[in-house]
C-alpha cells in the first residue's frame, strides 16, 4: 500500500508544479496618490522577458481604448499638493521616469520604489486634465508604461 501512495503523491506533486509554472504573473503595479486619493494599477505594457516596448504606441493604443470606454486612472489634485508616486521592486530596478504631459519630471530615471514632488501651487490644473506617465526602463529603452490622469480636485 505505501509503494502505491509513493508514486502518486510524486505524480501529484509534478503535475501541481507544472500547472504553477503555466500561470501568468501579473503586470508589475504602480499606485499614483494626492490629498486622500490613491489609484493602482497594473503597467499597461510590460515586458516581462526585458525587452523594449514602443512607449508611444502602448499610450495611444490606452488613450484609443478610453475612447471606446475603457477607464483611466485619474487623480483628483490640488496646486500646492503633494502627489506620491509608489512602484514595485522589479520596476526600480528596471528604472523608471514619471513624466506629465510628456515633460519628464525627474532629471535622471529612479531607482527608488517611492518618490514625491508637489504640483506647482502657480499652475492650474487644466479642466480637461493632465496626462501622467510612469516609464519604466533606462535610457537603453522603455520596458514598461503605466497612464494616469490628474483633474482639477
Amino acid at each position: 500500500m505505501t509503494r502505491v501512495r509513493v508514486p502518486l503523491i510524486v505524480a501529484g506533486c509534478a503535475v501541481l508544479a507544472l500547472g504553477l509554472t503555466a500561470c501568468d504573473k501579473p503586470n508589475p503595479v504602480a499606485t499614483v496618490f494626492s490629498g486622500t486619493s490613491s489609484q493602482w494599477r497594473e503597467a499597461a505594457c510590460w515586458s516581462s522577458d526585458g525587452g523594449q516596448i514602443d512607449a508611444n504606441a502602448c499610450a495611444q493604443d490606452v488613450i484609443k481604448g478610453a475612447a471606446g470606454g475603457a477607464k483611466i486612472a485619474t487623480i483628483p489634485v490640488v496646486p500646492g499638493q503633494t502627489i506620491g508616486i509608489s512602484v514595485d521592486p522589479v520596476v526600480a530596478d528596471a528604472g523608471w521616469s514619471p513624466q506629465i504631459n510628456g515633460q519628464s519630471i525627474t532629471q535622471s530615471p529612479l531607482t527608488s520604489t517611492y518618490f514625491r514632488f508637489t504640483y506647482p501651487e502657480f499652475q492650474q490644473v487644466p479642466a480637461e486634465g493632465l496626462m501622467m506617465e510612469i516609464l519604466a526602463g533606462s535610457e537603453g529603452g522603455t520596458r514598461g508604461v503605466w497612464l494616469f490622469q490628474l483633474v482639477p480636485a
